[in-house]
């Protein structure tokens, strides 16, 4: 988790709105969802994941979220693919627009809808964020995509197929 209290680029006010909305994020969903799904069927499919061969989605998203400190969670690991396929990172507004590209795509589910309505707390970035929205809009749909569907598969490969740049 990143908090960005005194960066020196970003306002005071963007500094705590981003912090507010990354602490909701890791301690009212990821943590709990981990800690309710501590699953051997999971953190076996995840060491399976570490063993791909490198630049292979499965191992890249293995490493992510090693270096991140996470785990699989049921039902949201397709969520950390498009991490990868989009190429957003996991800080505040990489999180927030990889769900205005997802909204754009299709998703309209609630999770996104929420994640995506705490933007509110961030004017600056709207503009950012309807750029993914209409990138979103205009790109074929990942939602079914799944990591079983491409695990082996390179990066450049989906991404291509999927027309991400």
């Amino acid at each position: 988790m990143e908090i960005l209290v005194n960066h020196p680029r970003l306002s005071i006010r963007r500094q705590l709105a981003e912090s507010i909305i990354e602490i909701a994020k890791v301690y009212g969903v990821i943590k709990p969802l981990q800690f309710v799904h501590s699953n051997a069927h999971y953190s076996a499919k995840l060491e399976a994941m570490r063993s791909l061969p490198s630049g292979t989605i499965g191992s890249n998203i293995a490493e992510m979220l090693d270096n991140e400190g996470l785990k699989l969670i049921p039902r949201f690991e397709n969520h950390d693919l498009k991490h990868l396929i989009l190429g957003y990172g996991m800080s505040t507004i990489d999180e927030l627009r990889m769900q205005a590209y997802l909204f754009g795509n299709g998703n309209r589910s609630v999770s996104c809808m929420l994640f995506l309505s705490s933007a509110l707390l961030l004017p600056s970035s709207w503009n950012t964020l309807f750029q993914d929205f209409k990138k979103g809009k205009n790109n074929p749909s990942i939602l079914r995509l799944s990591i079983d569907d491409c695990m082996n598969e390179r990066i450049e490969v989906v991404r291509q197929q999927y027309k991400i740049r």
